[in-house]
């Protein structure tokens, strides 16, 4: 059995706490988009996805990831039942980061031009 989640996206929300034993855990948020035409119109598909880290990827998450910060997570898909305060059962789907890898920060230079005379060509 294969049970391999790859994501690349911008981070959203990021939360870092440790256990009564001193391990560090983060879950953070992480977002994706997948643009696409449909009936001639573009348009565009956002996805969340849940990211727990443990350990050493957690601290490194909590010393230099902040939201908006482009990630490369490489880990498993996991999930877990919980029920809510009326009583219904739900599951959340999350994934178990393996690897982490920090994305280069968009640089100014790469932005598009602001007037039609800031154009290099």
């Amino acid at each position: 059995m294969i049970n391999i989640a790859q994501v690349l996206g911008r981070v959203g929300k990021i939360d870092t706490k440790s256990t009564a034993s001193g391990v560090k855990i983060t879950n953070l948020s992480l977002v994706t988009s997948k643009k696409f035409t449909k009936n001639g119109e573009k348009q565009e598909k956002v996805t969340w996805h849940n990211v727990t880290l443990f350990s050493k990827l957690s601290e490194i998450a909590e010393k230099y990831v902040s939201t908006g910060d482009l990630l490369y997570i490489q880990g498993e898909m996991d999930n877990q039942k919980y029920t809510t305060q009326d009583g219904q059962e739900r599951i959340k789907h999350f994934i178990i980061a393996h690897d982490l890898k920090l994305m280069p920060k968009s640089k100014e230079h790469h932005a598009a031009p602001k007037e039609a005379d800031d154009v290099p060509w």
